[in-house]
């Protein structure tokens, strides 16, 4: 029979690995907003220490050093934006391909239109303004997101994988809503009302308009 020493033991290993991970989604989440409010360059350890109430040991111990922490928030961003297993899950099923890009859109255009966290906002400011980091972020999360939609689109267009035409077609599908996800919904701008759209509503237009253009793709071909 277990000794009461070993019932304190085992309660007391169990806090301290609630209380390490509240620490660690404590400090992603500071540094997230500071990330998303100043970049990359203007953030500085220490105030993301001073944003989390903790210290530079805790950083270290959890994430490394500072880039570690940016690219564990960068990976965030892309489970939060689009998720490789969602994207798996909607590539393997059954639905036509056509639907297969449709559920794609509306997925991506609710994280982008809908979100009101720091995810969106620290992707934005990484694509306009890099990191070094960012090279590492596209070939281990980007890239393969990038596979898998181009054999969505190859279905469509029966254009071969690979190929400069069948990744043409792949930025035609992604740029508006690269265009949606790095402006500010805040500022003025032509394109403002379309955040005041329902996501589901601007996601069906734009299956419409991706469509037309792969489906013209096609027949030319």
């Amino acid at each position: 029979m277990p000794s009461h020493s070993s019932h304190t033991a085992s309660a007391s290993v169990a806090r301290a690995r609630a209380d390490g991970e509240a620490t660690r989604a404590n400090i992603i989440e500071a540094a997230g907003r500071l990330f998303a409010e100043r970049g990359y360059a203007e953030t500085t350890s220490k105030a993301i220490c001073e944003r989390a109430q903790t210290n530079i040991a805790a950083v270290n111990y959890h994430f490394g050093s500072r880039d570690e922490l940016y690219l564990t928030l960068l990976r965030e961003v892309h489970k939060r934006v689009m998720s490789m297993r969602f994207l798996r899950e909607i590539a393997g099923s059954p639905m036509s391909a056509e639907d297969k890009l449709g559920v794609f859109l509306e997925g991506l255009i609710s994280a982008i239109v809908d979100s009101t966290s720091w995810h969106t906002r620290l992707w934005a400011r990484e694509i306009l303004t890099p990191s070094p980091l960012l090279s590492q972020v596209l070939r281990e999360e980007a890239m393969p997101k990038f596979q898998v939609l181009s054999g969505i689109v190859s279905e469509i267009t029966g254009l071969r994988p690979g190929t400069p035409a069948l990744t043409c077609c792949v930025l035609s599908v992604l740029a508006p809503c690269l265009v949606l996800l790095v402006l500010d919904p805040c500022v003025e701008s032509p394109l403002r009302e379309l955040f005041d759209r329902p996501a589901a509503e601007l996601a069906a237009q734009m299956r419409v308009l991706a469509l037309q253009g792969l489906q013209a793709v096609r027949n030319r071909a």
